[in-house]
Formats: structure tokens, sequence, C-alpha cells
């Protein structure tokens, strides 16, 4: 039986085609699969951890090789969304760490001392905005090319995975601590700050509930740091506080982080100590077991401000447990004694 010409030249042109495509793209089907692997099996169980360092500093080791696979058409905007997040939380504390120094130096006297870490804190300060800054980036970079969302503006996408809308969440995040890093680094970076009004749309389409309260507590922070009137940011405070409730339910302690960094840049020490409290005392066996990073990077940023707050105080950073039964409290007098000893 012959075969036609044309057929033979057809089933040639697809055999090459198809050897072509095997010889070029085996790079991408390797990046594709460790993506996918990543997703499916390492995320769960990365999110579930609670050693902080641990994450960041992987991610500092990973992110060259994933970003490697993105020269031969990998999708990497979501991976290294959350690669720069997580990198720069080592960053960020080790900026902390060295504004505690600053700190104490300048009360002892010790003022090149002060002036020396002050200048390494405010470095540090900017190498994390950078890090969150590109997380954001990258988290626009995905909606725009998966769902032709341009962050913050225009109608939600209908999320295909439930990992996109931790990717938002995380971007939106990350966009508004690059804003606060650049701000403590004296402005090194020069944040966008047209961005906290798109974050504050963007987390229109997360789901209030699902994800703990917090894209109310993030809407609920602008308000009151930005507010239009008094009455905006006192229903502002209400918000935040009433976001801490609804993420206490899911064991969830975004929220009260959230709130507690609002109550610090706003200067409302009566609201983070309440925070900070509130936070503390939360017990172990309450938090979400599925989510314990997440509730560990929340730890770190209230012991930060817990830290802060002790070394006005004290002159010494918090203790190890205990950090939000503040001493001039316990020094303050019993009310139910005041007059008592006043006839004797």
């Amino acid at each position: 039986m012959m075969v036609s010409l044309s057929r033979i030249v057809r089933c040639g042109l697809i055999a090459a085609s198809a050897i072509g495509l095997s010889a070029c793209s085996k790079d991408q089907i390797l990046g594709n699969h460790i993506r996918q692997f990543t997703l499916d099996h390492a995320l769960p169980v990365i999110l579930k951890t609670d050693d902080v360092p641990m994450i960041c500093n992987a991610n500092d080791g990973l992110a060259p090789l994933v970003m490697a696979y993105g020269r031969f058409n990998v999708e990497i905007d979501l991976m290294m969304g959350f690669g720069f997040a997580g990198s720069s939380i080592c960053t960020e504390n080790q900026a902390v760490e060295k504004e505690l120094w600053s700190a104490l130096a300048e009360r002892q006297g010790w003022t090149d001392v002060a002036i020396d870490a002050r200048i390494s804190q405010q470095l540090l300060n900017k190498e994390a905005a950078l890090k969150q800054l590109k997380a954001y980036q990258h988290s626009v970079n995905y909606f725009k090319n998966e769902y032709g969302y341009e962050l913050g503006e225009g109608k939600c996408p209908k999320f295909k995975y439930e990992v996109d809308e931790l990717l938002l969440f995380v971007g939106a995040v990350s966009a508004l601590q690059a804003l606060q890093n650049d701000v403590a680094s004296g402005r090194l970076v020069n944040v966008d700050m047209g961005i906290p009004p798109k974050i504050v749309h963007a987390m229109e389409c997360l789901d209030n509930q699902k994800w703990w309260g917090f894209p109310q507590s993030l809407q609920a922070a602008l308000i009151v740091v930005l507010p239009e009137s008094e009455e905006k940011q006192a229903e502002g405070w209400r918000k935040l506080q009433e976001a801490v409730d609804i993420g206490l339910k899911d064991g969830m302690r975004l929220g009260h982080a959230t709130y507690a960094v609002v109550a610090y840049i706003k200067g409302r020490e009566d609201y983070l100590r309440d925070a900070l409290k509130r936070f503390e005392a939360v017990p172990s066996d309450k938090i979400n077991p599925d989510y314990k990073l997440l509730d560990a990077i929340a730890e770190k940023q209230i012991r930060h401000l817990a830290n802060r707050l002790w070394m006005q105080k004290e002159g010494r950073r918090a203790p190890t447990e205990g950090y939000s039964d503040f001493l001039d409290e316990k020094r303050q007098p019993d009310p139910k004694l005041d007059g008592l000893l006043d006839d004797i």
C-alpha cells in the first residue's frame, strides 16, 4: 500500500516539530514541574511551620534558581512574590535589632555607637523595603499576566486557585511593609505613595471572613493612618478591633499585628498595649495549625513593637514572656486602696 507524498511530508514535519519542542523545552518542563510541586506539596508544609528564620533563609537560597527558570517561559511571578516576601523577614528583623541597639546606646550616652547602629538600621530598612517592593511587583505582574487584572483597579478577577488569593494577600502586605520600611530608612527607596489606595481596592477582591478579617484590617489601617475626618478615624479603630475578633475565631492573629502596628504609627500607646495584651492572651493551642508560619511572622512583629515600648519605658527589650505585662502598670497604685491609709 503506497503512502502519499503529502502525508509523508506532513508526518515528517510533525515529528520534527515534536523533536524540536522536546529538545528546546526540557528546562521549561522541569521548571514547570518544580513550580507545580512547590505549590501543591511544599507550600502547605511551609505554611504549617513556625520556623521563620529557616523559611526566609531558604527563600534567599532558592530565589536565584526560580529566577533562572524565567528564561524558559516558566511562570515565576507567583513564586517570586512569595519568595521575596519571605526573604525580607530576616532583613527586617536585623533592622529592628539595630534599632534597639541604637536606642540602648543613646540611653547609655554612647553617641558614636548609637549613630553607627542607626545608619546600619536604615540600610537594612532599605534592603527590606526593596525586597518587599519586588514581592509586590511580582504580584502585580502575576495578576496582569494571568487575569488581565491591574491590581487595585477595575473589576476583581475570578480566582482560579486559592493560592492566587493568598498571593494577593501577601503582595498587599508586602507593599505596605515596603512603605513602612522605606519611611524608617529615611525614604532611601522612595516607594510610590499611590500604592496604598490600590491596596484598599484590591482587598475588596478577597472574602473577609475566609481570610480571617485581614482584608478589613488593612483597609481600616489606611483609614486610621490617613483619616478623612475624626469620625472616619474612630470608625477605622473600631474596624481594626473587629477584625481582630474575626481572625481569632479561626485561630489567626494577623489582625492583632496590624492593630498594633497602626497604634504604634499613630502614637496611640493605649491601643498598642491593648493589642499586645490581646495577642499574648491567646493560648498556643488555639493557633490555626495550617497557618503557623503566618502567626509566627505576626508574633515577630508584635515582639518588635513590645521591644520598642519596653526600651522606651524601661531601657531594655521586653522579657521572653509576659511582654504585655508592663512594669509601670504594676507600679500604679491600686484604686481600691486609695485613701485607705489616710486616717491611720
